[in-house]
């Protein structure tokens, strides 16, 4: 195998094996990413649903005690005095604050101080938790708790579940109560669980994609198998037709010399439409055989030095009668001496398949010109070949593909000029062979130019 094909087949692969690592990495990611926001969502709504539970409860717990004798003894005011609180304070409740229906202080208790003024404020904005739902606020703390790890003499903030029930007295709305708890550990431990989802997450999709190349590069071993088997198929099966088409070739070819079949024009015909499919095939299956063994590595080049001006001469001076069929003129644009180093058999072979393409594709009394220098590039040379013609041109969504196999861009002229749209497939598959790119653009004013480099 050629170092160009091998260049090609291994380029091949390797961007079908990293399609599939992206697509392996993508589906093990979402699906990871996926279930790491199920286990987030499903943690942040059981944990903060059990605080607004139990807040609710102490709120509807303390609710049906100021329902009671309670209110009165408030009014008399037998809770008020350092120590003497209505409802205890305790993990489940940092304050409470109740009030009159005129919006009097009745009675309260903060587990710091500062507390009730800022959920009287944010009472009065609107901001506070109501009975139909409780809020999260911040709330400046004063020093610093030990328990808490604050700094002492300073002042942070921390987030309380704050909510609300309005009392009634009598069917008649009497005041109301709020009462809030401390859920910083809870924003805190989110916090934590998110940073720690997230490291966890980048490092199993790091894992994913590595796990994805390799069951990349795993999968792509029976294809490469089944890629060479194909190739190494198709190349002997075109060589075998060779044979016998062939043989069908010179079979008929004897059949058209019989006195017989040409006495007989209904006959003749059938021969002559034979013949000229069996030559059809033939050419097709010489194609196929030059491609086959192209992707098989088997493609053999003898390169060497030879002066190209001449040999380009020499295969215009071949296509003149197809070309005087449509009256169209050939030009050669050259230097009077182009001394290269190439395989001369495979240069012509580029040289004849590009002319015939743009004789076919070129009206009658049109023009057709081949143009071949030599240019300087990277400290050495390139060959470049041109191809122009004034024909139709390439339609702008075809200029990408023409040089796919099997790719005609005009079914019905290609097919009536005898085209099977494999003649610019091989001739990129010459030009890669010869060290170089090709590429096609259209001409302003009408017609297009091939322009092929190759290495020197």
């Amino acid at each position: 195998m050629t170092a160009n094909n091998i260049r090609s087949r291994n380029d091949l692969f390797a961007r079908t094996q990293k399609r599939l690592t992206w697509r392996y990495s993508a589906v093990m990611s979402i699906f990871l990413l996926l279930s790491f926001l199920i286990i987030y969502l499903l943690l942040h709504l059981l944990i903060w649903n059990n605080q607004r539970e139990r807040l609710n409860l102490l709120l509807d717990a303390e609710l049906k005690q100021l329902q009671g004798p309670m209110y009165e003894e408030l009014l008399q005011g037998q809770y008020q005095g350092p120590g003497n609180q209505a409802f205890t304070l305790s993990a489940d409740q940092a304050f409470y604050i109740i009030l009159d229906n005129a919006g009097s202080l009745m009675g309260s208790g903060e587990i710091q101080p500062g507390l009730k003024e800022q959920v009287l404020r944010l009472a009065a904005a609107g901001a506070a938790g109501t009975e139909s739902g409780l809020a999260v606020a911040e709330l400046e703390q004063g020093p610093g708790l030990p328990h808490k790890g604050d700094e002492a003499g300073g002042r942070s903030s921390a987030a309380y579940l704050v909510g609300s029930r309005t009392i009634e007295r009598g069917g008649q709305p009497a005041g109301i109560l709020y009462a809030g708890k401390d859920v910083t550990f809870q924003q805190q431990l989110f916090r934590w669980l998110l940073g720690v989802l997230a490291a966890i997450a980048a490092a199993f999709i790091l894992l994913a994609a590595v796990f994805s190349r390799v069951m990349s590069r795993q999968a792509m071993v029976p294809v490469g198998k089944a890629y060479d088997r194909q190739k190494h198929f198709a190349a002997d099966a075109s060589h075998e037709l060779r044979t016998p088409l062939s043989v069908m070739l010179s079979s008929i070819e004897t059949l058209q010399l019989e006195e017989r079949i040409n006495e007989q024009p209904f006959t003749r015909h059938v021969v002559d439409g034979m013949h000229s499919e069996v030559r059809r095939m033939i050419a097709l299956t010489r194609d196929l055989l030059l491609l086959a063994r192209s992707d098989a590595g088997l493609l053999e080049l003898n390169p060497r030095r030879f002066d190209l001006a001449p040999v380009a001469a020499a295969t215009l001076s071949g296509l003149s009668v197809l070309a005087g069929a449509k009256q169209i003129r050939l030009t050669l644009e050259a230097p009077a001496e182009l001394p290269v180093k190439q395989d001369q058999e495979k240069l012509v072979q580029l040289m004849v398949i590009l002319l015939e393409n743009a004789i076919k594709f070129t009206p009658a009394g049109g023009h057709v010109i081949l143009r071949a220098a030599l240019l300087p590039k990277n400290s050495g040379t390139r060959l470049v070949l041109e191809v122009q013609d004034t024909g139709v041109g390439i339609p702008a969504e075809d200029l990408d593909r023409i040089f796919e196999r099997f790719y005609r861009p005009d079914q019905s002229r290609s097919r009536d000029g005898g085209g099977h749209g494999l003649g610019l497939a091989i001739a990129k598959e010459l030009v890669v062979a010869l060290g170089g790119g090709i590429r096609a653009e259209n001409k302003p004013g009408g017609g297009s130019i091939f322009r092929a480099e190759l290495r020197n």
